[in-house]
């Protein structure tokens, strides 16, 4: 009877991992085609990607959105403002910036005190953009698939965090996209990905500016 019963939950646990490796899979599947779209559609070179954790900032969906990952402890998160002129999705372990998004990091799963947007949802999320970026990737391996980035800066107390900005517009007389892929390394380690895209005019200077980068809240 023991025999059966562990063989029950043994055959259980491989059919959950075969399950979770099937999800990962078809969401890094699912980011790459969006990606090919994007380069085709919109010209966006290969590099540069618009989707990430199974979303896309072509996507109006999943607007203001948060999910966090109990396996790796990541959030990634969706943001959109001016009726959708600026969209971005971020993918960190940082709860301060998760909280300053708006997202009640401090109620997993239950309803959330302030805004109904601002509940986090458990969900498994594939650490990796669909340009093929990875978390955990060395600043070289990323440099390597990427080539050399717009803009970089150095933050923190000790120098700890290099990050990086790969961008691309399509103005067409003052008018377009801009799309912006930032990544942020602490001690060579990637440890945090943003991609955003902005609408040309957008709302205020934003659309423009390189100031939004993620890393001035370092």
């Amino acid at each position: 009877m023991e025999s059966a019963t562990n063989g029950v939950i043994g055959y259980e646990a491989l059919s959950a991992a075969k399950s979770q490796q099937f999800i990962e899979a078809t969401s890094f599947i699912i980011d790459v085609m969006l990606t090919l779209v994007a380069t085709v559609l919109l010209g966006w070179p290969k590099n540069l990607t618009t989707n990430m954790a199974g979303v896309s900032v072509n996507s109006f969906q999943n607007a203001n959105k948060c999910w966090r990952d109990p396996g790796s402890g990541y959030f990634a998160y969706v943001t959109m403002e001016c009726d959708g002129a600026h969209r971005s999705i971020t993918l960190t372990r940082d709860r301060r910036v998760v909280g300053e998004a708006g997202y009640d990091t401090g109620r997993f799963g239950r309803n959330p005190e302030n805004e109904p947007f601002s509940q986090i949802k458990d969900k498994k999320l594939v650490l990796v953009a669909g340009n093929g970026i990875k978390i955990g990737m060395t600043r070289r391996q990323v440099q390597t698939k990427l080539g050399n980035p717009n803009k970089t800066a150095v933050r923190g107390n000790n120098n700890e965090f290099w990050c990086a900005l790969y961008k691309r517009s399509d103005l067409k007389k003052g008018e377009g996209h801009i799309l912006r892929n930032t990544y942020i390394f602490k001690n060579s380690k990637l440890v945090e990905i943003s991609i955003s895209l902005d609408s040309v005019p957008g709302c205020g200077d934003d659309s423009l500016s390189d100031k939004g980068w993620p890393w001035t809240k370092f």
